[in-house]
């Protein structure tokens, strides 16, 4: 994984968008378990990205997450949120600043639902949700 991010951090915006894309339907189906062993090394492998590269990353994988199926993109929140758990305060932290900044570029009815179905994951998870800065 950490391989594949790093590759296409570099890789021009539409081929970067359509990769991320299937990869993230492919974890989208995986049994929960290795769902979220995936999530958690896609976070961890972005988390290892140059500062400058961090933020357009994160930008593509929301835009890959809301073209998902609401059934998709629910059960890659719910992973997100159980894999908490496993990853270290700062990456999390890090990556959950990065997504709520990611989600406030889309349009207020998108963002709603965005948020609707976050808070909802994380229910589902058991995990308290952060508050949005």
């Amino acid at each position: 994984m950490e391989d594949m991010i790093k590759m296409l951090a570099d890789a021009p915006e539409e081929q970067k968008l359509k990769m991320i894309t299937e990869r993230i339907k492919m974890i989208a189906g995986q049994p929960d378990e290795q769902r979220i062993q995936s999530v958690k090394g896609m976070v961890m492998a972005i988390s290892k990205l140059d500062d400058k590269k961090k933020g357009p990353f994160h930008g593509v994988r929301i835009k890959a997450v809301m073209s998902l199926s609401p059934e998709e993109r629910m059960a890659l929140m719910i992973a997100r949120a159980k894999a908490i758990a496993e990853l270290p305060a700062d990456v999390d932290k890090e990556d959950t600043m990065y997504v709520f900044a990611s989600v406030k570029e889309y349009p207020e009815e998108k963002q709603k639902a965005f948020m609707a179905g976050l808070q909802k994951a994380f229910e589902v998870a058991g995990v308290p949700m952060p508050a949005m800065a």
